[in-house]
């Protein structure tokens, strides 16, 4: 399970929230997954693709309306994002190995802490002294 910390905070409340709650979608998926059909780890998963996709396209859309430099970059880091939860859907829906199960924890934990951490710390200093929320 991951916990938010304080120390995750980009600045921004709408963002930090949104980071909340894929943390909550995450966990949620994690912990409620485990034993059940594939149907409805499907739509635990769905759930979590769609909030992602929401959350990309506000956080794009803020970093935009600041001027942040690093833009493309970051558009670039979250397509990958959704590429790699697009392919694990598809395994999610069909053969889903125990292997591929543990990748998949693994990536939904890795791509959380270090996207945030190391890539929307970049817009940081971009977005502060803007009022978003």
């Amino acid at each position: 399970m991951i916990e938010w910390k304080d120390d995750y905070s980009v600045g921004v409340a709408s963002i930090d929230k949104d980071h909340k709650t894929l943390i909550t979608l995450v966990n949620r998926y994690l912990k409620e997954s485990q034993g059940k059909p594939a149907i409805l780890v499907h739509r635990l998963f769905r759930d979590l693709e769609n909030y992602t996709d929401y959350h990309f396209e506000r956080e794009e859309d803020l970093m935009a309306q600041c001027g942040y430099a690093g833009l493309e970059e970051h558009k670039q880091s979250h397509n990958e994002i959704r590429a790699t939860l697009k392919e694990f859907s598809d395994k999610v829906t069909g053969r889903f190995t125990k292997q591929d199960e543990e990748d998949l924890k693994a990536f939904l934990k890795s791509w959380l802490l270090e996207h945030v951490l190391k890539e929307d710390f970049k817009y940081r200093d971009a977005m502060a002294g803007h009022n978003f929320d």
